[in-house]
């Protein structure tokens, strides 16, 4: 009889790396990736103006081409089972035109949680003088998924700044935004991120999903944009992190309500504070926070 589930992990892996691949900044790529999300902010598309600003999470479109270890055997009985859970995104500055951007992640840790088996990736760019641009954190859980051995860590996430809004307090504002029956063939194509649940119902269905669902990585870049244009008059050059864990489906077809939930001056910048829903209400992204400098 063939097993099912995806089995015991190890640790065993962690501080291993990923490929590293260099990415050069062409209007066409940061177009396409705003396109990606339908977001028509004219810093990513007036090259009239000055050199086009990049959207921060063009950097999931470097994790997606630099996720590989081919050093570690693959896990095909494992991999249907995992899902990504948090994003911890953090710039130095942002990234413009013409930047040469090289990214390469490592297994930060990994330890057993109720749902499964945790990991941290952490996935570091750097410009072509060598210089740090960002640190990309992605967390994500094998469901179901038992770890054997002990767990290792090399490095946590670092602290969030707590939310001053009380629990349950009314947002700032909020904003409905719909997401097209195409959204995630569009994601799919231009921000080049293509997993067949995002796009194909027939793979959806089997997987156990009710539907077609939009990218984790879409639905926090359209919050991100949707909390640039409400609270920093669309200056997306002045994100410098974005925290958001990732909950809730959202079905291809239906809207999404992105909240913002506090907006406080701090010194050198501000912290902004956001959940988003999905059409039934349910946390989408739970947790957001947006350290904007000023």
């Amino acid at each position: 009889m063939a097993e099912t589930g995806p089995g015991a992990l190890t640790a065993e892996h962690v501080g291993q790396q990923t490929i590293a691949r260099s990415f050069h900044l062409t209007p066409r790529l940061i177009m396409a990736y705003a396109a990606s999300i339908k977001d028509s902010n004219p810093r990513f598309f007036d090259d009239l103006s000055g050199p086009l600003t990049a959207h921060p999470f063009l950097a999931f479109t470097f994790q997606w081409a630099t996720r590989f270890s081919p050093q570690i055997p693959p896990n095909p009985r494992a991999a249907p089972y995992g899902v990504h859970a948090a994003t911890d995104l953090r710039l130095a500055r942002s990234m413009v035109e013409n930047d040469l951007i090289t990214m390469q992640g490592q297994l930060m840790s990994t330890r057993a949680i109720r749902p499964g088996v945790i990991n941290l990736s952490r996935y570091t760019m750097t410009d072509a003088a060598g210089t740090t641009v960002g640190v990309l954190d992605q967390t994500g859980i094998t469901r179901g998924a038992t770890l054997e051995g002990e767990p290792k860590a090399l490095a946590d996430l670092p602290d969030v700044p707590m939310n001053p809004a009380p629990a349950g307090a009314e947002p700032l504002w909020q904003r409905q935004i719909g997401i097209t029956p195409d959204a995630g063939q569009i994601y799919t194509e231009c921000a080049d991120i293509y997993n067949p649940i995002h796009t194909e119902r027939r793979v959806a269905k089997a997987a156990g999903l009710p539907d077609v669902i939009l990218h984790g990585s879409a639905t926090q870049a359209i919050a991100c944009s949707a909390i640039v244009d409400g609270c920093l008059g669309g200056a997306v050059e002045q994100v410098r992190r974005f925290v958001g864990a990732l909950r809730a489906m959202v079905v291809l077809g239906s809207t999404i309500t992105v909240r913002c939930l506090a907006d406080n001056e701090v010194s050198g910048g501000r912290d902004i504070y956001f959940d988003v829903l999905n059409a039934d209400g349910e946390p989408a992204v739970a947790g957001g926070y947006i350290r904007a400098t000023v």
